[in-house]
This record gives C-alpha cells, structure tokens and sequence, in this order.
C-alpha cells in the first residue's frame, strides 16, 4: 500500500463487503522500527500504517491528525502462499 507520504507491506484480503475503491486497514503503529523499548509490541510485529499518513494531513472537523480518508494505491509484491 503506497501514499504520496510512504509505503507499507501487509497482506491484502478482497470482500464483497467494502465498497469498490476503498481499503479498510488496521490502525497500529507498527513494530518494525528498531531502536525502541516496545518488548511487548515487538514480540508481534506489523506495518506502521501511519506511515502512510503525511504529518500536514489534518482532519478537517477536529483539526487532529488524519486517520481515515487518506488516498492510496495498493499494488501486488508477491504471490501469496494459496496462490502457488
């Protein structure tokens, strides 16, 4: 999944239950990033999804930062294991 801010990796499952065009992802701040004191967190590593949020990106209501609404183009990396 790409935004004009970043790029993330993460599984990708389709469903007749979200509308055409729209991407439903957990929000989480990830664990890959190294340096840090998260031993919880890190014992089950993700995507950073907030990556994919640029730091000028502000909902326009409540002026905090923008979690929904964001564009981004997803696009395939590798085949998964039930394609093969």
């Amino acid at each position: 999944m790409r935004s004009e801010t970043s790029a993330i990796e993460i599984p990708l499952e389709t469903s007749d239950d979200i509308m055409p065009g729209v991407v439903s992802c957990p929000h989480g701040w990830g664990q890959e990033a190294t340096g840090t004191r998260q031993s919880r967190a890190i014992a089950t590593p993700g995507a950073n999804v907030n990556r994919l949020i640029g730091r000028g990106e502000l909902d326009r209501l409540s002026g905090t930062s923008a979690l929904n609404g964001s564009e981004v183009t997803v696009e395939a990396v590798a085949s998964s294991r039930r394609d093969r």
